[in-house]
């Protein structure tokens, strides 16, 4: 059976307690053997069984039990790599090898000796056992593990098993000092989902300014909150400012095929159909309005609505617009469409929304003979620093 480590060390007020410990520690170890150590905190536990703790599973230890009248003993545990780089120092001997199994009586007299005097020295910082009456608390021990740092770089550890109520230590009150409302006014950035449908790969080419694109999975009604991993459709008021009236005309399709627009040649993939979504970008929203949609209520997000809406293909984005409602659903109507190269090559030429400044023509020696018209050239888009939507990504 698996052994569950439980480490109480941040569960409890040691701030002044670990402190005099520490000094008390280094400053007897420090007179007894004459030998400067660095001493620190490892690890604080209440297990009736110290092997419980991961730490020290793998150690063996020099015990000393040191009685206390009227009350329940302390336990001091000495680990092997102690034992010998002390008692090396104290004994002069370097060709020794201390082994828990066969110590001298001798040697297990200097280590009992330093385990009284080390308790003298701790139980000024105690609670005097005659103050106490034995409770529940005092057949409960503190583990206190401490690791001490030697002069050849290894590492020694101490571990003290003291009564519980002979230790002035309190578990740490967590105490919340702020409330929700605190920041209700706080903002954040999250991304707002209005949509999706399907559309098929000839429509997506033949997008253009104006078509205007109907979210078939959307309920005006609703929006769907979006953060990370988190995916959360909320309620919102109707926006009645977003509701526009189609002709019949209009109504017949709500991605406008242009009449006169030349027809794309079609190729075996102009049908697949494919998922394209709508969404607000880097919406700023106040903790309050985020509390409203997690209590699901209904939001009022009219500032929302004001933000520019794009249409993505696979995380790619194919072209920007604003929100419109048609019938009870969302509609995306069109002013810009991303990198359209392919409809635009082979279309009739819109009149632009910007004229575009064109280089002025080289002088020549003599007028070049009369030439066929050229076929209109599409215009380059601005790319506004992102990364466009391109019909070839999905012809592989």
């Amino acid at each position: 059976m698996s052994i569950k480590h439980k480490n109480i060390f941040n569960n409890l007020n040691l701030t002044a307690f670990s402190k005099q410990l520490l000094d008390v520690v280094k400053s007897a170890t420090e007179k007894y053997w004459e030998q400067e150590t660095q001493i620190s905190f490892q690890a604080i536990n209440d297990f009736r069984e110290i092997r419980q703790e991961i730490l020290i599973q793998n150690f063996d230890f020099f015990s000393s039990q040191i009685k206390v009248e009227g009350h329940l003993p302390v336990v001091i545990r000495l680990d092997k790599i102690f034992i010998e780089e002390f008692l090396e120092a104290s004994l002069k001997s370097k060709t020794k090898i201390f082994k828990l199994s066969s110590l001298t009586p001798l040697e297990v007299k200097i280590l009992n000796s330093y385990c009284e005097f080390l308790y003298k020295k701790i139980n000024d910082i105690l609670i005097p056992p005659k103050n106490l009456k034995l409770s529940t608390t005092s057949e409960k021990n503190y583990n206190i593990l401490l690791m001490l740092m030697l002069k050849d770089g290894q590492s020694a550890h101490l571990m003290l098993s003291i009564p519980q109520d002979r230790v002035e230590l309190k578990e740490l009150k967590k105490v919340v000092s702020f409330k929700d409302e605190d920041f209700i006014t706080s903002a954040t950035t999250v991304r707002i989902k209005a949509g999706s449908s399907k559309i098929t790969l000839e429509d997506l080419k033949n997008l253009s300014e104006d078509d205007i694109v109907l979210l078939e999975d959307s309920d005006a009604t609703k929006l769907t909150l979006i953060s990370g991993d988190l995916e959360k459709k909320f309620n919102v008021k109707v926006n009645p400012s977003l509701i526009i009236e189609l002709d019949d005309e209009e109504k017949e399709s709500y991605i406008e095929n242009i009449d006169n627009e030349v027809t794309m040649e079609k190729n075996l993939w102009d049908d697949i159909q494919i998922e394209i979504s709508a969404e607000f970008e880097k919406v700023k929203m106040t903790i309050g309005e985020l509390k409203q949609i997690t209590q699901g209520q209904i939001v009022d997000l009219g500032s929302v609505f004001d933000n520019e809406i794009s249409l993505y293909v696979e995380n790619k984005k194919v072209a920007r617009g604003e929100l419109i409602i048609i019938n009870d659903r969302y509609a995306v109507r069109l002013n810009e469409v991303l990198n359209n190269n392919t409809k635009q090559a082979t279309a009739a030429p819109k009149p632009a929304a910007k004229p575009q400044p064109q280089p002025a023509p080289k002088p020549q020696q003599a007028p070049p003979p009369p030439k066929p018209a050229a076929k209109p050239q599409p215009q380059p888009q601005a790319t506004n620093q992102e990364e466009e939507f391109d019909y070839s990504d999905f012809e592989k």
